[in-house]
């Protein structure tokens, strides 16, 4: 019985996987479509699809959210490559989420919209939006982690999540009004919240 559960499971995983990943291709293209050409793409049936998700809206939510955040990994990830010390890999994690959001800012802009905004849709229907981007900061700070404290360490991440996606661009482009110097901007105040960290650590 608990092999058939765990089937069971596994299937419906599958399915909303498909769907979710059918409609970022959709999103990626810019075009409008509906849950029911979502499940033709996806070769599931329009009634389940349905059933996952009964408003296109939170489709779109998920769908854009698992864009962005393959586009962001992907960028990230390549970029890190090439960057050794940790205010470098900062540097480098910084410029990659901000030109990963300059080439996507609808998708993005997509995704933060329909996260803020579930009043047609119950309760928890949108995905959460966390972890991805505290992983990827930790992975690129992983080189002074042993130098930190815990506690120190945790504010650290999150006070350098301030300024990736495209909450930091909305501060800095549209409240802020910057252009070419907010990836600059950004890349600064994250390497002093990072050395005013090291500093602190070292009891500077």
């Amino acid at each position: 019985m608990s092999n058939l559960i765990g089937g069971r499971s596994n299937q419906k995983l599958r399915t909303h996987i498909a769907l979710v990943e059918s409609a970022a291709q959709f999103v990626r293209e810019g075009v409008s479509f509906t849950v029911s050409e979502v499940a033709d793409r996806a070769n599931v049936g329009r009634t389940t699809a349905y059933r996952y998700f009964p408003n296109l809206e939170m489709l779109i939510a998920h769908a854009s959210l698992y864009a962005t955040t393959e586009v962001e990994q992907q960028s990230i990830g390549i970029a890190l490559k090439t960057a050794a010390s940790a205010s470098e890999r900062l540097r480098a994690m910084v410029e990659a989420s901000d030109k990963s959001v300059a080439e996507h800012n609808r998708l993005y802009r997509t995704m933060l919209r329909l996260s803020l905004s579930g009043d047609s849709v119950p309760e928890n229907a949108f995905p959460r939006r966390s972890g991805g981007r505290k992983e990827l900061l930790e992975d690129a700070l992983d080189v002074v982690r042993e130098s930190i404290d815990e506690a120190l360490y945790e504010k650290l991440i999150a006070s350098l999540s301030l300024f990736l996606g495209i909450e930091a661009d909305i501060v800095l482009r549209d409240v802020c009004l910057l252009s070419e110097e907010a990836r600059e901007t950004k890349a600064w105040g994250a390497n002093a919240i990072l050395q005013a960290a090291i500093a602190e650590a070292a009891g500077g």
